[in-house]
């Protein structure tokens, strides 16, 4: 894993310095400039509510810095993170960059790093990030212990975008997260006309392990130009917030219940909690070497 992250960070030092060097006239960031959005909807049948907020900051003339923000809730549990991109950006032809985000969500704690890449091709926009992220997981969830273990691993996802008018973007991609593969789809209207312009916004993901989610929402834009079109403050101004990144591990993390058979309460193995009213409930059954069983109480 240490390899793996140096050989990524090298690769990705070298890439950002030789785009550096070939960047076009426009600056990376026009100017600085952010945006805050809300959205609510559900995570594989949970309510969710999520707000989050970017700010872009130019470093000169090849070199753009972003610091991304998330707070909200998924089932009832707070989440929260961080995330910022070093970039540097030609507007009419490519972005390429560094990004580093830290998320946690009911005792999980997610750490990545990846490069994120554009490509500007008239009215399409190719976005990739594509990294490692470490998944940090408690040893127990609302009391149960949890069998899933830490784990690094690559992760990655890329969209295909059309602008069908400035101000409406259409976008369809593929998602690479916790190691299950994930389908995406989202759209964007930016409104005009007013002195801080507002988008509406719906995404939805879905793919393994009965995972869904479908949220939707509003973004207010900051910006030098509140007249800019949605086009030109993607390619202009602040890159995507790719947070947050809230995998619903617990459902999959914690001990299940023992299913045991009476008048014994035999079980098939000892990956389970016993229920209440048994001989060891809240802990594993015992294994007992002559009857070759699992038993959450005496047996018969």
């Amino acid at each position: 894993m240490r390899i793996a992250s140096r050989t990524l960070v090298a690769v990705a030092v070298w890439a950002f310095s030789s785009f550096a060097t070939l960047a076009g006239d426009l600056p990376a960031i026009s100017s600085i400039n952010g945006k805050i959005s809300a959205e609510g909807g559900a995570f594989d049948d949970s309510g969710a509510g999520i707000a989050l907020g970017t700010l872009g900051v130019p470093l000169g003339h090849y070199l753009g810095l972003q610091a991304d923000g998330a707070i909200g809730t998924i089932d009832g549990e707070t989440m929260g993170g961080g995330g910022v991109h070093l970039f540097t950006r030609d507007p009419s032809s490519y972005l390429f960059g560094i990004y580093g985000s830290y998320h946690t969500w009911d005792s999980i704690d997610i750490w990545r790093l990846a490069g994120e890449a554009e490509l500007y091709l008239g009215r399409f926009t190719l976005s990739a990030l594509a990294g490692y992220e470490n998944v940090d997981v408690p040893s127990l969830s609302d009391g149960l212990e949890v069998l899933t273990t830490d784990d690094k691993h690559f992760f990655g996802q890329f969209d295909a975008s059309y602008y069908v008018t400035d101000d409406l973007k259409l976008s369809a991609g593929y998602r690479y997260l916790n190691e299950s593969s994930f389908g995406a789809a989202s759209a964007e209207y930016l409104i005009r006309g007013f002195e801080v312009p507002v988008s509406l916004f719906a995404r939805g993901y879905y793919g393994d392990g009965d995972y869904n989610a479908v949220t939707g929402g509003l973004k207010i834009y900051f910006s030098d130009d509140p007249n800019k079109s949605l086009i030109d403050r993607n390619r202009r101004d602040d890159p995507e917030n790719y947070l947050p990144v809230f995998p619903k591990l617990a459902t999959n993390a914690s001990t299940p219940i023992c299913k045991v058979g009476a008048p014994a309460d035999q079980t098939s193995s000892s990956n389970c909690i016993c229920p209440s009213g048994t001989v060891h409930a809240g802990g594993h059954p015992q294994f007992i070497p002559v009857l070759n069983r699992y038993f959450c109480g005496t047996p018969a």
